[in-house]
């Protein structure tokens, strides 16, 4: 990740953060079935987890998972891995049953050493643990493709061809700044040829 990709992502986290805190929906916490749930996705059991949502858990709501609060839509995007599709299978049914493809709640340390409710994007998930499959279904279940420019900008940094066709194909722009370059620059910085090339012939230009 580049130092302007860096910079981006605290931008949006401060703002996501600010949003929080005017009272946004910041993370509500379930109940027993959304506890099941939890622990069928954290044991990547599918038919579990298929029954639990076909119960009426519902994958966005938080609950409690190894000593801290988690949805289990956002577990399973972290969970999430091109070799096991089973864990992709999982994505697929939570967003079936309702997950939202623009974001995921969950508890992460905070600075003050406890844990903190946060929002994060299901998209730049999909990049981080590399999962085309991912990306494609969220883009599916009706994920607005301006909300994944920097995703775009990310893949095509870390070289990940087939994300970046299932982004480009999605809809997201090619000519998008999510920071203060476009993909086609970070793909000629990267010395990507092929994704240069693929870019160049969707569009993108180096100063659109």
């Amino acid at each position: 990740m580049t130092p302007r990709t860096s910079v981006a992502l605290a931008v949006v986290a401060a703002a996501l953060s600010a949003w929080s805190c005017r009272g946004g929906e910041n993370g509500v916490r379930g109940g027993e079935p959304e506890r099941r749930l939890v622990a069928a996705t954290a044991a990547v059991d599918l038919a579990a987890v298929q029954q639990q949502l076909a119960a009426g858990a519902d994958p966005n709501k938080l609950a409690p998972w190894q000593g801290h609060d988690q949805a289990a839509w956002k577990l399973a995007l972290h969970q999430a891995r091109a070799a096991r599709p089973d864990t992709i299978a999982i994505v697929r049914a939570m967003l079936k049953a309702g997950a939202r493809p623009d974001v995921a709640w969950g508890e992460a340390p905070s600075r003050n050493g406890g844990f903190s409710v946060q929002r994060s994007a299901p998209i730049l998930e999909a990049v981080t643990t590399s999962t085309p499959a991912v990306a494609s279904a969220l883009l599916a279940a009706g994920l607005d493709p301006r909300d994944a420019t920097l995703a775009l900008e990310q893949a095509v940094e870390t070289g990940q061809a087939e994300l970046v066709h299932v982004l480009v194909e999605g809809g997201v722009d090619v000519n998008s700044e999510a920071t203060a370059i476009t993909p086609l620059v970070a793909a000629i910085e990267a010395r990507n040829v092929p994704l240069m090339t693929y870019l160049e012939e969707h569009g993108a230009r180096e100063n659109p």
